[in-house]
């Protein structure tokens, strides 16, 4: 039996993000033969066609490879950064008065304070005396004393070196930006016409911006309707938390963002926050960035860095992200070799890793009951692996949210609903034929568990529901394969 049919022998997944480096010839095959599972694809790097070009790609490779693999746009949404600075980059020390402009910088007056432009038109109407303002990840720090028609005056808290183009961040200040810029829209026009599998939403605050992209996600057909990543990444949005899990298909830790929003101390606990509501909600949650940081230019990783990829196997998470290290660094393959080695070694039984019981389901919820209930009878019949047959995948993200240590075997008719069950822990996924009824269903999904090493005779938990009806997840079963 090829490698390809085999159930998965690292649950936690890889995402990898690419860029134009993946085009070089058989680039993008050696990323996925060392472990990626979904390939992510940041817009705020893409110039128009790079979308349509990268996505077509990924989907003849994986073709050629024959097994499916999830494709990432991550939308770039408002980046507020430092305006052009006419005389350079120049140093701001403790106790300096700085006057900022939404926009461009009008005439300097001689011997006026130090100046900076902000691209944030609303830079007056959102920002209040006595609010932070921080610069270059963090770096740099301001206090705003005062609020006139053109600026706002500020005072430099902690100094550094400020440069045009460097990020912006207002860690206590409601912003009223909408959460997706032109270029988004223009970006996910072409991502949902190229078929990507997943939308990252940068810059959300509340279910309201999740409700808005939903809605422009509507034309597409249900079952290439891509799954709505929610970005952590604002320390609004870690306040509606709950809100944001019940009205996402998954959630991202961007501890970029959010190391400078809520102060790098806090990520840790949020991190872990944000794994607890997934768990809660059946929600995957991928946790990202600077995890292999230095593998942008050395072969090896930190040790730090490999017990920050353990830890967040440890603590549940179901994806684990490479960025700069796969996009442009020096050591793309061996940086996804090495996640993948430390995400299989951080499972095994001995390693510490303990999954924590996930809450009951909500009443109502057929689908999310039928999951709960089929892992403990998997655990009290010792099943050797869970099966599900599913339209939507939303069945099979559902059970591989409970607390299992066996391999989820989910079957399905639709190649763009494999392609979104590469994200789930514990998943793998085989392309079934169509069929009229369940039993068909399940007689071509038991022609692939024939075929599987260890499976003979073996005790599995079956969900399903009637053929091609999604959402329609209602029968549940215990059985002992033939031998």
């Amino acid at each position: 039996m090829a490698a390809r049919d085999e159930p998965a022998k690292r649950a936690t997944r890889i995402v990898a993000t690419i860029a134009r480096n993946a085009e070089k010839p058989g680039a993008l095959a050696a990323l996925l033969e060392a472990g990626v599972d979904v390939v992510r694809l940041n817009g705020a790097h893409c110039a128009a066609g790079d979308i349509s070009r990268l996505v077509a790609l990924v989907r003849r490779v994986s073709r050629s490879r024959r097994s499916p693999t999830g494709v990432l746009l991550d939308l770039g949404g408002p980046k507020i950064r430092v305006g052009e600075l006419p005389g350079g980059p120049f140093s701001l020390v403790n106790g300096q008065a700085v006057e900022l402009y939404p926009g461009a910088l009008p005439p300097a007056a001689p011997g006026g304070a130090a100046r900076l432009a902000v691209t944030y038109p609303a830079l007056l109407r959102d920002i209040e005396p006595g609010a932070e303002i921080r610069l270059d990840d963090g770096r740099i720090r301001l206090r705003v004393q005062r609020r006139v028609r053109r600026a706002l005056f500020a005072t430099v808290e902690t100094g550094g070196r400020v440069r045009g183009g460097a990020g912006v961040n207002f860690p206590n200040s409601a912003l009223s930006a909408p959460a997706l810029t032109a270029k988004d829209r223009r970006d996910l026009a072409e991502g949902l016409e190229s078929g990507v599998d997943f939308v990252g939403l940068s810059f959300v605050r509340s279910p309201a911006h999740v409700a808005h992209l939903r809605r422009l996600l509507a034309r597409v057909a249900p079952e290439r309707r891509p799954w709505i990543v929610s970005k952590i990444e604002r320390k609004e949005a870690l306040a509606a938390l709950d809100e944001l899990a019940a009205v996402s298909e998954v959630l991202m830790v961007a501890r970029g963002d959010l190391g400078v929003e809520i102060g790098l101390a806090n990520v840790p606990r949020a991190q872990r926050e944000i794994l607890a509501a997934g768990r809660r909600y059946g929600v995957p949650v991928i946790v990202a960035t600077q995890m292999l940081e230095s593998m942008i230019e050395d072969p090896t990783p930190t040790r730090a860095e490999v017990s920050d990829v353990a830890g967040a196997v440890h603590d549940g998470a179901d994806a684990v992200m490479l960025s700069g290290e796969t996009a442009v660094g020096a050591w793309p393959v061996e940086a996804v070799r090495t996640m993948a080695e430390i995400a299989r070694e951080a499972e095994l039984p001995d390693a510490g890793f303990v999954r924590a019981d996930v809450s009951r389901p909500p009443a109502g919820d057929f689908a999310a009951v039928v999951a709960h209930t089929a892992a403990g009878m998997a655990r009290d019949a010792r099943a050797a692996a869970m099966v599900v047959y599913t339209e939507s995948g939303r069945t099979a993200r559902l059970v591989s949210k409970n607390p299992l240590s066996i391999p989820v075997l989910a079957f399905t008719s639709r190649e763009p609903v494999r392609q979104k069950l590469t994200l789930l822990r514990d998943v793998t996924s085989f392309r079934v034929p169509e069929a009229r009824s369940v039993e068909a269903l399940i007689r071509a999904g038991d022609a692939v568990l024939s075929r599987l090493p260890g499976l003979a005779g073996a005790v599995v938990v079956e969900i399903s529901g009637a053929a091609k009806a999604e959402g329609a997840t209602n029968t549940l079963r215990v059985r002992r394969l033939p031998r």
